[in-house]
């Protein structure tokens, strides 16, 4: 695995990327994120920067940020927070076995505070994963990919609003939810805990579903659909698959709307 790459950061004038990160914008409120140690509060001045990071077709984000990501011809990231905030508010590329990810993550030993959530506005060609460690929310606009990988280990949130994707791969770990809409070929569900998967609008031919745990998925799958329960979690679904279920606890699989 090769070192992680530094990146370098050049300001841009707020004006010129209102229109950018209006979907990704924090709203006013007390927000707060602590690695412990030191505590740095924001001082109200709030700034754009552009952060040069090479290519990647990952995103890993720890932390309660708020990213919207878009498909685009190239690689961009910017992120909107107190001016005195953006240099303990890390991103970073690294290699690993299956691509490159984008980490995005306060800097270590950092306790930040401010009134505005800091956030992100990234486009990149293709992507491969997209994970939330936290309380962060992705939000992923219309684009589309190949296989996809998503996972959640925490309370944040992923939504894909019109995906089109060979495969989708959904993973919850805690009380995260992830969200979607579009097409695939194939479709995944794992859930351990309470989170739920919300994919009634995402129409899948083959849909796998794995709950252990009180977490519900809602799905829909044309061809097959192949569930297995351990727990009271529930599997509700859209279409007419041929379905086969394995359930040991009180989860149950029913049709959507009966």
């Amino acid at each position: 695995m090769e070192p992680a790459m530094n990146t370098s950061r050049r300001l841009v004038a707020v004006g010129l990327v209102t229109a950018a990160v209006l979907g990704a914008s924090g709203s006013a409120g007390a927000w707060s994120w602590s690695l412990g140690g030191e505590r740095v509060t924001g001082n109200g001045d709030i700034a754009t920067e552009s952060r040069d990071t090479g290519s990647f077709d990952g995103i890993a984000v720890a932390g309660g940020f708020n990213v919207v990501v878009r498909q685009g011809t190239g690689h961009k990231v910017e992120v909107k927070a107190d001016r005195n905030l953006l240099p303990v508010i890390e991103t970073r590329v690294v290699d690993g076995g299956k691509g490159r990810t984008l980490q995005i993550e306060p800097k270590k030993g950092i306790n930040i505070q401010s009134g505005t959530t800091p956030s992100f506005v990234i486009e990149l060609p293709s992507l491969r994963a997209v994970s939330v460690a936290g309380s962060g929310t992705v939000k992923v606009e219309p684009m589309k990919a190949g296989g996809v990988d998503a996972s959640i280990a925490g309370s944040g949130d992923i939504r894909f609003a019109g995906l089109e994707a060979e495969k989708l791969s959904m993973k919850v770990s805690g009380s995260g939810d992830i969200v979607a809409a579009g097409r695939c070929a194939n479709a995944s569900v794992s859930i351990a805990g309470s989170g739920d998967v919300k994919a009634a609008e995402l129409v899948a031919e083959e849909v796998k579903v794995n709950i252990a745990g009180s977490g519900d998925a809602a799905v829909n799958a044309t061809k097959k659909l192949n569930v297995s329960i351990a727990g009271s979690g529930d599997v509700r679904y859209a279409g007419s698959p041929q379905i086969s279920s394995s359930i040991a606890g009180s989860g149950k699989v029913r049709r959507i709307g009966e």
